[in-house]
């Protein structure tokens, strides 16, 4: 971890809550940057464990983040992927004195951190913060719902086709139809996101190139048909 110097003024993440809501005076900006830190993440490292002491609320400046819940013998829940934007840590805002999930750098990430108790007077000074953080956390909840509905009675195709949806909505795709970052995760982690394992992926990824849904290069997954792959959990 190392730290830097970033305003949010200057910032070039047009998608951070923070660079969108809480800019409106000069005197809040600059209370923003008194308050603020900004910390540089490698690969591989985490941000946040599960169990550790909640010490504020963090916002992804750059790179891409997985937040995920520890299971037994090394089996992992990936709850989100998070983007240049997303926030992390935000389940601390409640009276919860522990995180409940952990998160870990899927690249080299830049993450902006505020205290929780001053992230708290914040919301009380800026009401376009404060109302779409509530949307976020509505949003939030019925994705947490929708994953949970979706574990139980999808079958190992279904939950394929749902976890390729997620990167999609979570990293986008290329003019040619690639997934976005996709070399930043390995076929686990995609597994992880629904509750799967990585011969259970790989063997689903065969039938999807057979079927003309997917091609895939090395770690690259180029999207044929995304209309079929959207069926697949509408059936």
């Amino acid at each position: 971890m190392k730290k830097l110097d970033i305003l949010c003024s200057e910032c070039q993440n047009n998608n951070c809550f923070i660079k969108k809501y809480c800019l409106e005076t000069e005197a809040l900006t600059k209370e923003i940057a008194e308050n603020k830190s900004t910390n540089r993440y490698f690969k591989d490292q985490h941000i946040l464990m599960e169990g550790s002491f909640v010490d504020g609320i963090n916002f992804v400046q750059s790179g891409r983040v997985k937040v995920f819940k520890n299971g037994l013998q090394e089996k992992n829940q990936i709850i989100r992927l998070v983007a240049e934007g997303g926030i992390l840590g935000h389940r601390g805002l409640s009276n919860r004195e522990t995180y409940s999930i952990s998160a870990q750098a899927l690249s080299e990430a830049i993450i902006c951190s505020f205290d929780k108790l001053f992230f708290l007077e914040l919301l009380k000074k800026s009401p376009d913060l404060t109302f779409n953080l509530l949307l976020f956390f509505a949003n939030e909840l019925n994705h947490v719902e929708s994953t949970l509905r979706d574990l139980t009675v999808f079958n190992v195709r279904e939950k394929v086709a749902k976890a390729l949806l997620s990167l999609i909505d979570s990293f986008g795709l290329s003019k040619s139809n690639n997934i976005n970052h996709i070399s930043d995760l390995t076929r686990q982690n995609i597994a992880e996101i629904v509750g799967l394992n990585s011969n259970q992926i790989s063997k689903v990824f065969a039938e999807f190139k057979e079927d003309k849904i997917l091609e895939t290069k090395g770690k690259n997954i180029k999207i044929l048909n995304i209309k079929k792959l959207e069926q697949i959990i509408q059936l």
